[in-house]
């Protein structure tokens, strides 16, 4: 029988594709983010970026834990700047993907993909800022991109463009981990990666 219990070993690995996850999502933010409507659209473009990355780091670690130490630093990360509703976030839906996989017994494809559609909402945890502290986000915007592109952001994100952004993570993650998987299936794992 598998063993679903991480090992240090795993937890190495667990931190260097942690690492990789939070400089993508950080660097998909920072570039997307220099166009308003752009910014809105990260989600998306952000999810299916980060569907392979979520794929290969399940398959290579299929245990209970590894979602969740996931799911704890990019909390912390998109908590960073004041709004702690983005890692109670982030965390809540790493639990959920982990009951999801653990259905799958940590090895069904397509438990691992829903898991992942429902952790690509945790890349939208930032926006939590527009809901929670939008004034001190728009004062943010306006002193590093200018008032013109704080009052454009302002324009474009009534209250419920959370909802607008949630239903678009989903959307980038199914298709960013349906490409995920391809991606395993059709070369890393013939390259003996996992």
């Amino acid at each position: 029988m598998k063993k679903t219990k991480l090992q240090s070993k795993d937890l190495i690995v667990a931190g260097a594709f942690a690492a990789m996850y939070l400089v993508l999502l950080m660097v998909g933010v920072s570039v997307l983010g220099v166009i308003p409507l752009l910014y809105l659209a990260a989600p998306f473009f952000i999810s299916i970026i980060l569907g392979p990355v979520y794929m290969l780091y399940v398959a290579k670690i299929p245990k209970r834990g590894a979602i969740l130490i996931l799911g704890i630093l990019v909390g912390l990360l998109t908590s960073m700047g004041g709004v702690w509703q983005a890692a109670v976030w982030a965390i809540v839906l790493a639990l959920i993907a982990e009951v999801i996989v653990a259905g799958g017994q940590y090895k069904s494809k397509r438990s691992y993909l829903i898991s992942y559609i429902i952790f690509a909402c945790s890349n939208m945890g930032p926006f939590w800022m527009l809901v929670f502290a939008k004034q001190s986000f728009l004062d943010s915007c306006a002193i590093y991109y200018g008032a013109e592109y704080a009052a454009s952001l302002d324009a474009l994100t009534p209250i419920w463009i959370v909802f607008v952004l949630i239903g678009i993570a989903l959307i980038g993650g199914t298709i960013g981990g349906l490409f995920g998987r391809k991606l395993v299936n059709k070369h890393f794992k013939k390259a003996g990666v996992i």
